[in-house]
C-alpha cells in the first residue's frame, strides 16, 4: 500500500467515506502509523473515524493511545464505547474494561447494547467477579433485553466459572434456543464445579435431543469423567466420539484420557495409551502422566516420563519447576539441585503467580512480589504486622507446650 502522504495527495474526492476507507485499509494491515497520519489530516472527523482508530490501537495492543484517543472524542456513541471496552478485554485488561463500562453508565449518553454486555460479561468471567456479573444479569432483566443465544451463553459461562451453578442452570433452562456452545458451557460448568455425573447426564440428554456434538464438547465431557473418576464412562465417551460421531480425536482428547487413567491409578495403561497415539505426544501429555507416576509410586516410569519432557521442552520453567518439586517430594535432592542449577544457568525464572479479590465494585490483582498496586505500602506494612503477631503466637504456644511437659 502506498504511503499515507501520497494517497492523501492523489485523492480526487475527499469525502468522509474515502477518508474512512483509507484508514480502514491501513488498519487491516496493522499499519497504525499511516492510519493516524490520514486521521490527523481529516478536515472533519466522524465517530466512524474515531472508532476505527480506537479499534486499530486495540488491535496492536497500544492501549495508552487507544484510551487517550477515546477520552479526546468530542462525541461518543455506543459503538465507540464498545470498541474501547472490547479493546481492554482483548488485551486482558479486564478491570479497566469494567471501569470504562461504569463510566459509560454514569455518562448516560449511550446505553449499553448486547455487544457491550458480551464484553463486560467476558471481563467478569476472567476476573471471577460474581457480584458484578449478577448486577449485569439484573440490568439485562430491568432493561428487558432478550436473552439471545450469545448472551445466554456468556451468562452461563460467567456464572459457572464463578461457581454459581444455580444461576447458570436457571439461564440454561430459560433459553429458548440453544446451540452447541450453550450445551458445552453448561457441561463444562458442571464438571468444573464437581457435578461430574450430572455433566455426563446432560451430555446424554443433548444427544437424545439430536444436537450434534463437536470435538470441543467431548473435551468437556471427558474432563468431567476425569474429575469424577468415571473411567468406564470416559472410555465409552471416547469411543462414542470415534465410532458413532466419526470425530477424529485431537491431542487434547488423548490428554483427557491419559489424565483419566492416571488419576484412577491405571498408570501403566495410560503409558501404553500414550505409546499407541497416532500423533507424537507433546510435553503436556507427558506432564499429565508425571503427577500420577509420583502419586502411585511408579519410580521407574517417573524417570522415563521426566526424560521425555526434558527432550521436548528443556527450557520450559513450568515443567522444570514441576520436575524439581517432584524430585524434592521423593528426596532426590541431587536431581533438584541439578534442575535448579540448569535454570539459573539459562536465566530461566518461574512465571509469577497472580491472584485477585473483589472489594466493592473494584477488582484488585496481585502478583508475587507485587510493586505495582497503589496501596502496596500499606499492604506490606500490614503483612509485616501479621508476621510479627504470628511469630509471637508461635513463641507463646511453644512456651505453653514446654510448661505442660
Amino acid at each position: 500500500m502506498e504511503s499515507a502522504k501520497s494517497i492523501f495527495e492523489q485523492m480526487p474526492i475527499r469525502d468522509e467515506v474515502s477518508w474512512n476507507a483509507v484508514i480502514a485499509g491501513y488498519m487491516r494491515r496493522g499499519d497504525v502509523r499511516n492510519a493516524r497520519l490520514i486521521f490527523d489530516r481529516m478536515p472533519v472527523k466522524t465517530v466512524v473515524s474515531w472508532t476505527a482508530m480506537i479499534s486499530g490501537y486495540a488491535k496492536v495492543g497500544d492501549l495508552a493511545k487507544m484510551n487517550l484517543l477515546f477520552c479526546s472524542m468530542p462525541v461518543k456513541n455506543v459503538i465507540s464505547w464498545n470498541a474501547v471496552i472490547a479493546g481492554f478485554v482483548q488485551n486482558h485488561k479486564f478491570d479497566q474494561a469494567m471501569s470504562v463500562f461504569h463510566q459509560m453508565l454514569i455518562n448516560g449518553e449511550s446505553k449499553p447494547n448486547e455487544t457491550t454486555l458480551l464484553s463486560v460479561l467476558s471481563a467478569c468471567t476472567h476476573l471471577g467477579a460474581l457480584e458484578q456479573g449478577k448486577w449485569i444479569k439484573s440490568y439485562i432483566q430491568k432493561q428487558k433485553f432478550e436473552i439471545s443465544t450469545p448472551l445466554g451463553n456468556a451468562l452461563i459461562d460467567m456464572f459457572a466459572k464463578c461457581g454459581d451453578l444455580e444461576n447458570a442452570k436457571l439461564v440454561f433452562n430459560q433459553m429458548r434456543k440453544r446451540c452447541i456452545i450453550t450445551w458445552t458451557s453448561m457441561v463444562s460448568g458442571l464438571a468444573f464445579n464437581g457435578q461430574c455425573k450430572e455433566a455426563l447426564a446432560l451430555f446424554d440428554n443433548m444427544c437424545i435431543e439430536r444436537m450434534e456434538p463437536d470435538d470441543v464438547i467431548f473435551i468437556a465431557v471427558l474432563s468431567a469423567c476425569t474429575h469424577g473418576g468415571l473411567v468406564e464412562e470416559g472410555k465409552r465417551v471416547f469411543y462414542q466420539m470415534l465410532n458413532q460421531f466419526k470425530i477424529v480425536p485431537r491431542i487434547e482428547h488423548y490428554g483427557c484420557m491419559v489424565d483419566l487413567l492416571g488419576r484412577a491409578g491405571k498408570v501403566e495403561e495410560a503409558f501404553k495409551f500414550i505409546m499407541s497415539m497416532p500423533m507424537k505426544p507433546n510435553a503436556v501429555i507427558w506432564a499429565t502422566l508425571l503427577g500420577s507416576c509420583k502419586f502411585y509410586g511408579k519410580t521407574e516410569l517417573l524417570e522415563v516420563v521426566t526424560r521425555k519432557i526434558l527432550e521436548l521442552e528443556p527450557s520450559n520453567p513450568a515443567y522444570l519447576m514441576l520436575i524439581s518439586n517432584l524430585n524434592a517430594s521423593i528426596g532426590r535432592w541431587e536431581d533438584v539441585s541439578s534442575v535448579r542449577a540448569a535454570m539459573r544457568k539459562e536465566g530461566i525464572e518461574k512465571v509469577p503467580g497472580c491472584s485477585s479479590i473483589q472489594v466493592g465494585n473494584k477488582v484488585h490483582e496481585f502478583l508475587v512480589k507485587d510493586t505495582i498496586h497503589e496501596q502496596r505500602k500499606e499492604i506490606y506494612e500490614t503483612l509485616d504486622i501479621l508476621h510479627d503477631h504470628l511469630q509471637e503466637l508461635i513463641i507463646s504456644c511453644s512456651g505453653l507446650m514446654y510448661l505442660e511437659q
